[in-house]
């Protein structure tokens, strides 16, 4: 029998796509935003249970019966509950314990109770492991203990496998045999916070023989067409060869490029993109254009020799965070949100302009997930699940 996964919370499929890469199948997925479910479903058309609707609202055991699965059968349940209640984000006044959003795990184990699935990996915003003095954190393994689950949690940073992006997000892993899980190891090394072209040959050369240097934007979307703000790339066709190998992980599969759509700019957001050069951000911007107020590196052009800053529902508005492309003036394009997330090109995003946004910044970094299912199937042998 293939592995098997019910996603929760799934969104676009983020940690869907990364248990695919590494050889899942997903059977089932549950979230209430119907147009990220139509990107899912556009995607992963063999996903038969496919269902719109709050979490808490479903029958849990006549869903079991429904996909006729026994206690014990499914090999993962994955889920990433919402996080804005713990989220550093939202400002701390608005942020408080018995926030409903903050209540959502328990749906998420009241899943786990009744499938028994062999293993459980739920995602989410790093500030899980301590808010509130880590009530959350303890509670979700007092519980996952009592079900027989060994369990970890740990935040990972994406780009410390092999995601262009300095994304951090926890994750709880639990076993069903009581062991604790291991996860998974970093492949990729670097400076996050000031690797620069420089300092990258230097950090190179005393990194262990085994690790890889990060990948940067360049690597990650320097082979794609150039646009104009407000221009959608309508010819589909690549203009070269794959220059890196991150490009030609991403192409594979493959036959055409799609929803590389740049937004158009305001007159003002224009006036600043064009005076900003690679790396420079509102703090660069002369008086007459500078923002009154503005987040850390809004307006912010991204380096083509680093990794992205986190990418966020927020990509397409240029003063939220740093968006703006390198060189061209324009915010990035979905299909480059979606590359420096990980997410395959064949990998198709449906919907308005901001609801793909959307879409992309909610969603799990599939190489990401991608280290967590290799986690499993190779390093926490299960005496149910047995590599062949």
């Amino acid at each position: 029998m293939p592995y098997t996964t019910i996603d929760l919370f799934a969104g676009a499929g983020g940690l869907t796509t990364g248990f695919h890469l590494a050889g899942f199948r997903t059977i089932c997925a549950i979230d209430q935003n119907p147009k990220a479910l139509a990107t899912f479903k556009h995607n992963y058309p063999q996903t038969t249970f496919i269902l719109v609707k709050d979490i808490r609202t479903v029958n849990i055991r006549e869903l079991r019966l429904a996909l006729q699965l026994d206690r014990e059968e499914l090999t993962a349940i994955i889920g990433g509950p919402p996080c804005q209640g713990f989220s550093r984000n939202i400002p701390a006044g608005y942020r408080y314990l018995k926030d409903e959003r903050n209540q959502l795990y328990k749906t998420f184990l009241e899943f786990v109770k009744e499938f028994r699935p062999l293993y459980v990996v739920m995602e989410n915003v790093p500030e899980i492991l301590k808010a509130y003095n880590g009530t959350i954190r303890e509670e979700i393994t007092r519980q996952l203990d009592r079900m027989g689950y060994g369990m970890t949690s740990k935040s990972l940073n994406a780009a410390n496998y092999g995601v262009p992006q300095t994304r951090a997000r926890a994750f709880f892993v639990g076993c069903l045999n009581g062991t604790a899980p291991t996860l998974p190891e970093p492949t990729h090394q670097g400076d996050i916070k000031s690797l620069t072209s420089n300092q990258k040959t230097i950090q190179l050369s005393i990194l262990p023989a085994v690790a890889l240097p990060m990948v940067t934007v360049r690597d990650a979307i320097g082979d794609l067409p150039i646009l104009d703000a407000g221009q959608d790339y309508t010819a589909q066709t690549y203009i070269c060869e794959p220059k890196t190998d991150y490009q030609a992980l991403l192409r594979r599969g493959s036959s055409k490029l799609v929803n590389h759509i740049a937004r158009q700019l305001s007159p003002i957001q224009m006036s600043r993109a064009k005076v900003l050069r690679e790396g420079q951000d509102a703090r660069d911007l002369p008086p007459e254009l500078a923002p009154k107020k503005h987040y850390s590196g809004a307006y912010g052009r991204l380096y083509w020799d680093k990794p992205a800053r986190t990418i966020t529902r927020w990509v397409f508005h240029p003063g939220s965070g740093r968006f703006f492309h390198p060189t061209q003036n324009r915010t990035i394009t979905i299909r480059e949100a979606a590359r420096l997330h990980s997410y395959p090109d064949k990998f198709h995003f449906l919907g308005s302009y901001t609801q793909m946004a959307d879409q992309i910044g909610e969603s799990v970094p599939p190489l990401l997930a991608k280290a967590i299912a290799d986690s499993i199937l190779h390093r926490n042998p299960h005496h149910h699940l047995t590599l062949n």
